[in-house]
C-alpha cells in the first residue's frame, strides 16, 4: 500500500513546478535550521538508527519489525535532513528512492514466495537456530527477511513523499 501511495505522489507531483512569483514579491531564502535544532538532530540521528535496528531485528520475535523499523530510521533522516545538520547528508536529495521501494518489495515478495518452493502457503515462515561459535544458537526466522523487504519500502516511500511534498511546498530546486 505504500509503494502505491509513494508512487502515485511521485507521479503526481515529481515533476510539478509552482508558479514562479513576481519579481516585485520575490520570496526570501529560508534561513538553515537553528543552533538548537542542528544540534539536536546530531545527538539524535544516531540513536534513531540504533532504535530502527533495535525495532528491525526483534520484530520477527515480538512487536516492533520492518514497518515501524522504517518510520523511525525516515523520522530520523528528516530532522537531520530540517536541520542540515550532516553535510554528508546533502546529496540524499539525489538518490532515487524508487530503487529502494523496488529492492523491497522485491524482497519481501520473494521471501513470500519461497514457500511454495517447500509446498507451504505464501508468507509461510520457518526458523532455525545456527550454531555460531563463541555466541551459541542464535534464532533466525524466515520472516527476517520480510521485514527488511518492508523495512526498505517503508524508508524509500515515506522519504520518496516527503521529498515530493517538501518540493510543492518550497518551489523547484536549484
Amino acid at each position: 500500500v505504500l509503494v502505491i501511495a509513494a508512487l502515485a505522489v511521485h507521479a503526481l507531483l515529481g515533476h510539478w513546478a509552482p508558479p514562479a512569483p513576481p519579481a516585485a514579491r520575490a520570496m526570501p531564502v529560508p534561513a538553515p535550521g537553528s543552533l538548537l535544532l542542528r544540534i539536536v538532530a546530531l545527538w539524535v540521528l544516531p540513536f534513531t538508527v540504533l532504535i530502527a535496528a533495535h525495532l528491525l531485528l526483534r520484530g520477527h520475535n515480538q512487536p516492533g519489525g520492518g514497518f515501524i523499523a522504517g518510520l523511525v530510521l525516515a523520522m530520523g533522516i528528516v530532522l537531520a535532513r530540517m536541520a542540515q545538520a550532516a553535510d554528508r547528508l546533502a546529496p540524499a536529495r539525489d538518490i532515487d528512492l524508487r530503487g529502494a521501494l523496488a529492492a523491497g518489495l522485491l524482497v519481501a515478495a520473494a521471501t513470500g514466495m519461497a514457500s511454495w518452493a517447500f509446498g507451504a502457503p505464501f508468507l509461510t515462515s520457518t526458523y532455525d537456530y545456527p550454531w555460531l561459535p563463541g555466541i551459541g544458537g542464535v534464532p533466525l526466522a524466515s520472516a527476517s527477511l520480510f521485514d527488511l523487504g518492508v523495512f526498505a519500502v517503508v524508508v524509500g516511500a515515506t522519504l520518496a513523499m516527503l521529498r515530493a511534498f517538501a518540493r510543492v511546498s518550497t518551489g523547484p530546486q536549484r
